[in-house]
């Protein structure tokens, strides 16, 4: 049994697409993901960074490839998946997890805002579209998970275009589970709140600005702490196993109750 409670062979046989997988919360749903016996394409700009979670994977026994890749550049997406299915199989899971941060609105050029929709909107639509008309030729099902953010339900700092992007996914998710659904695939959508990543601590500076961040302000929680990506991680890998196979279409708030707090 993992550290969560799932079985180790849980996931055995499946393939798995992890974006932004390099660090933070993708890392920790790569690793998990292998744990329970998928296979894992370690996906993200940093292909160094990518390699150094393979190379994590496969000393534990586990299979993984990394795969190095912009995924502003939306048109070559379905290339890369079609990379991961020559060398993994077939993918029956996909996650969703890389995000960009931008300014606020007012202070958000064209580019800037079209890049950051790129990345945390379009390639998930791209990549859901791709590995969805696989799932379906396949006849096996799948799960589908993309991860959005508590800024997406709350008017924050964090917001602009970010929290617009990450709003999206929300739709996404429900277009995506009614479409998907009659072909047993799952689409559902995690939110994390204040998490510790590298993205959170460029923002807050150290442990201790992350902790008074999650203790008063705009972005508190009720419990008080700080999320690990192990906490989402452990949520993302649920909603891959059998046991979640009647939830699609769903938001799942790993916030801590920051949302409820907010509003």
């Amino acid at each position: 049994m993992t550290e969560a409670g799932f079985a180790d062979d849980a996931l055995l046989g499946r393939v798995a697409i992890v974006t932004g997988a390099a660090s933070g919360i993708g890392r920790a749903t790569a690793t998990v993901l292998a744990g329970l016996g998928a296979a894992v394409a370690v996906v993200d700009v940093d292909a160094a960074g990518a390699g150094d979670v393979v190379a994590g994977i496969t000393a534990g026994g586990g299979r993984a490839t990394a795969v190095g890749c912009d995924l502003a550049r939306v048109r070559e997406l379905d290339a890369v998946v079609a990379r991961v299915e020559a060398t993994l199989g077939r993918p029956t899971i996909l996650v969703n997890n890389a995000g960009i941060v931008g300014a606020t609105l007012l202070e958000t050029d064209l580019d800037a805002w079209e890049q950051v929709l790129a990345v945390n909107l379009t390639a998930p639509f791209a990549l859901l579209r791709a590995v969805g008309r696989r799932m379906v030729a396949g006849g096996t099902g799948g799960s589908i998970v993309n991860v959005s953010s508590s800024s997406a339900f709350r008017a924050v700092s964090s917001g602009g275009a970010y929290g617009v992007s990450k709003a999206g996914l929300g739709g996404l998710t429900r277009g995506g589970a009614w479409e998907l659904g009659p072909y047993g695939v799952n689409v559902n959508t995690v939110a994390p709140g204040v998490t510790r990543t590298p993205i959170t601590a460029r923002a807050f500076g150290d442990a201790a600005g992350l902790d008074a961040a999650v203790a008063t302000g705009p972005l508190a929680n009720l419990l008080g702490r700080v999320s690990e990506p192990e906490d989402v991680a452990n949520v993302i890998a649920f909603l891959c196993l059998p046991a979640s196979r009647q939830i699609t279409g769903q938001v799942v708030h790993v916030s801590a109750g920051a949302v409820v707090a907010a509003g």
